[in-house]
């Protein structure tokens, strides 16, 4: 047996030292992968270049070559100062510096076409355009744009240069509402006839307004008791305005959207249209900045109402009988709120007494 077992034992040795002269042999890339290379930017790429400087538009061709003044409506919305970092992010501005609009850019790897994606203050995109490049060197940023696809042969070369103009100051519709409160100072009708604004046509619209970065808002009348709290936005071109006011527990009232008259770090001034089937009726509610101090809101009480209770109830016929977007809108739902707020406190101020007199009792 021993001797059937000595062949098999020498032929297992002599394997296991082939098979460790292998590994020994094998290059160390056979046991792990190549480091992948870093990715590099190339100093003289497109990229680079467009991120080199800020440019400024100075010129527009047709497709003839004719010159096309900058005021002309077919390049008009292409004209401004540019700033694209080199992270991938732009801002645009118009030259009177006013913000234009910002977001992400890109070149394809061919250095072939620009591509750009809008976005709004959330981030959100709001259209992506890409447009073929004319000319991309340190002296000059050119791109074509084709107002029809159907008709290519008609377009535009819109012409930039580098500038040292410095980047005007970010400011959104956005950050100029959210900088400071608001007072309600006046109101003009659609002939510019000032309105009183104890009004009833503007009443519901006059108060302190504290609008918050975070997209929240508070509302109060002139004597500082609570009008409305929610939510607020301005749309990306900063042409109107939308509150949704909600009720204490987040739930949403109503929503109005306003379209804008004037917002500056002056004034801010909206439209409303009291009938939408006579639009040629309309008053201008405007704001001007204040610095008066939010009202301290109330805190909300957070002991239960005894069951014993009567409700309380509102009828048709009571001049409080309105809808929840409009007692959100006037304040007028306060009264209702400090008279449930009455009789629970004269509830538990009944069971503290009869409490009382147990035990002098007793």
């Amino acid at each position: 047996m021993a001797s059937r077992l000595a062949p098999l034992r020498s032929a297992v040795i002599a394997a296991a030292i082939l098979a460790a002269g292998a590994a020994i042999a094998l290059p160390a890339t056979a046991f792990a992968a190549a480091p992948a290379a870093p990715h590099t930017v190339t100093v003289d790429s497109p990229s680079a270049v467009l991120s080199a400087t800020p440019w400024e538009t100075t010129g527009a061709v047709d497709q003839d070559g004719t010159p096309v003044a900058l005021t002309d409506p077919a390049v008009a919305n292409f004209v401004g100062w540019a700033y694209y970092d080199a992270d991938g992010t732009f801002r645009m501005y118009n030259l009177d510096d006013t913000p234009k609009m910002h977001g992400d850019w890109s070149i394809d790897p061919n250095g072939e076409a620009r591509t750009i994606t809008a976005k709004d203050d959330t981030g959100a995109a709001l259209f992506t355009r890409t447009v073929p490049l004319v000319t991309l060197t340190t002296e000059e940023f050119t791109y074509r744009v084709t107002p029809d696809a159907n008709t290519p042969d008609v377009y535009y070369d819109i012409i930039h240069t580098p500038t040292d103009h410095p980047e005007p100051t970010t400011t959104t519709p956005s950050s100029i509402l959210a900088a400071t409160p608001w007072e309600t100072t006046g109101a003009v009708d659609q002939d510019g006839t000032p309105v009183a604004l104890t009004d009833p046509a503007v009443a519901n619209f006059v108060g302190w307004a504290y609008y918050d970065a975070d997209g929240t808002f508070r509302m109060y009348n002139l004597d500082d008791t609570p009008k409305m709290h929610g939510d607020w936005s301005i749309d990306p071109n900063g042409e109107a305005r939308t509150i949704t006011a909600k009720d204490d527990t987040g739930a949403a009232l109503f929503t109005r959207t306003v379209p804008l008259v004037t917002l500056t770090t002056e004034e801010f001034t909206y439209r409303v249209t009291p009938d939408a089937n006579t639009p040629d009726v309309y008053y201008d509610i405007i704001h001007t900045p204040t610095d008066h101090p939010e009202p301290t809101t109330a805190p909300v009480p957070t002991a239960p109402v005894p069951t014993a209770t009567a409700p309380v109830e509102v009828t048709s016929a009571s001049p409080s009988a309105t809808t929840a977007p409009e007692l959100a809108e006037t304040g007028s739902a306060m009264p209702v709120a400090l008279m449930s707020v009455g009789v629970a406190a004269a509830a538990a101020g009944a069971g503290a007494l009869v409490v009382r007199r147990r035990r002098a009792q007793g």
